[in-house]
């Protein structure tokens, strides 16, 4: 079919105006008009099957190289979308070639690619690209929304994997780069379900105040409130909310097979928890109150805290013989309102010092202080 024949056949369709306007721009060169009439059509759905394929094979290939690298990707991805499953790489990559010379386009088009073989299976090769998007992407200097597109496909990625740890940091990245709205409810509630499995099952993840204050969570407390619940008692180290709500969470068979780790993971929040909440001068805690807190025997605080240490959590020193815990400093975290409160309490109660000590020292020595 000829150009001219297929825009006569839009022009006596539904949307008759758009490519009479789209037509008039053709005909008089007016490319960026062109390009942005072309990325306004395409995003607006529904198209019928085949039918953006057609408009790219007829209409578009003729003039895609007079156009900005960046819109022809924007518009070949979700041309993408309807070109049959087998077909879509190659259709990529042959787009990749038109646009090899601008960066954050190529970007946006390998991560597409990458995440399709994630889905073929081809994980090996996605390895690869991976390790060359990233040195492509630092490349860029400041954050772009071509951030987004690589933070996915590496998310996917080590969703694949199982590797919990990089999962969930690369999620949190992703989210950054992107407008929460740009998803659907569904993607913002499957989102927020595995990036807060991922949190609860890493064994590097001590942090969870970045993700409990992120707004995407909201829909995780519609779809399933219990894990929100959940990720609460972690951030304070709740082992009694865990055992309360265990009848919830042993049913998630991820959450189930690792029950030992994720009591372990919850005895050391406590112990974080515990010493952050105590004052810099009343932090040798007794292996008694340890084992009170985090719900553990005795016997077992001492390897608890080791452990501890050993991931830089807490640091500090173990009195074996009074049986006592010396921390003198506990990991930065984000924390959320209530720990903000006990905070602020403490800041209080250090001013309040400050200034007792201060009248003292007035009262003993006043002479030395005038002068």
């Amino acid at each position: 079919m000829t150009i001219q024949a297929f825009l006569s056949q839009q022009k006596a369709g539904e949307r008759s105006q758009e490519w009479i306007s789209m037509e008039d721009f053709y005909n008089r060169k007016l490319w960026h008009q062109l390009t942005l009439a072309l990325v306004k059509y395409v995003k607006s759905k529904p198209h019928p099957a085949d039918h953006l394929a057609e408009v790219y094979r007829t209409f578009l290939s003729d003039f895609d190289h007079r156009i900005s690298s960046l819109a022809l990707s924007t518009i070949g991805l979700i041309v993408a979308e309807d070109v049959p499953v087998n077909q879509k790489i190659e259709f990529l990559e042959a787009l990749l070639k038109k646009i090899s010379t601008h960066p954050e386009a190529k970007i946006k088009i390998m991560a597409k690619i990458g995440s399709l073989k994630i889905d073929h299976g081809q994980i090996e090769e996605v390895e690869e690209l991976i390790k060359t998007l990233e040195g492509m992407v630092n490349g860029l200097g400041e954050v772009t929304p071509v951030h987004g597109c690589f933070y996915e496909l590496s998310a996917k990625y080590y969703k694949v994997k199982g590797d919990y740890n990089s999962f969930y940091r690369d999620s949190l990245r992703y989210l950054g780069c992107i407008d929460l709205d740009d998803l659907t409810p569904k993607q913002q509630q499957e989102h927020a379900f595995h990036i807060g499995l991922s949190a609860l099952l890493g064994d590097k993840v001590y942090n969870f105040g970045e993700l409990l204050a992120h707004p995407l969570l909201e829909a995780l407390r519609v779809a399933c409130p219990w894990i929100v619940e959940l990720l609460l008692a972690f951030n304070r180290g709740d082992m009694n909310k865990l055992e309360q709500l265990q009848p919830q969470w042993s049913q998630q068979p991820d959450l189930a097979r690792n029950e030992v780790a994720l009591k372990q993971k919850c005895a050391l929040l406590g112990l974080m928890e515990l010493t952050f909440n105590k004052a810099s001068s009343s932090r040798s805690i007794p292996f008694s109150e340890v084992a009170a807190a985090v719900k553990l025997p005795v016997d077992e605080v001492e390897l608890l805290v080791m452990k501890a240490i050993s991931l830089n959590l807490v640091r500090g020193s173990i009195d074996e013989v009074d049986k006592v815990v010396n921390l003198v400093w506990v990991q930065p975290r984000v924390l959320d309102l209530s720990q903000i409160g006990e905070m602020n309490k403490r800041i209080a109660e250090w001013a309040a010092s400050v200034e007792k000590t201060v009248k003292d020292v007035e009262g003993q020595i006043p002479e030395l202080l005038c002068s």
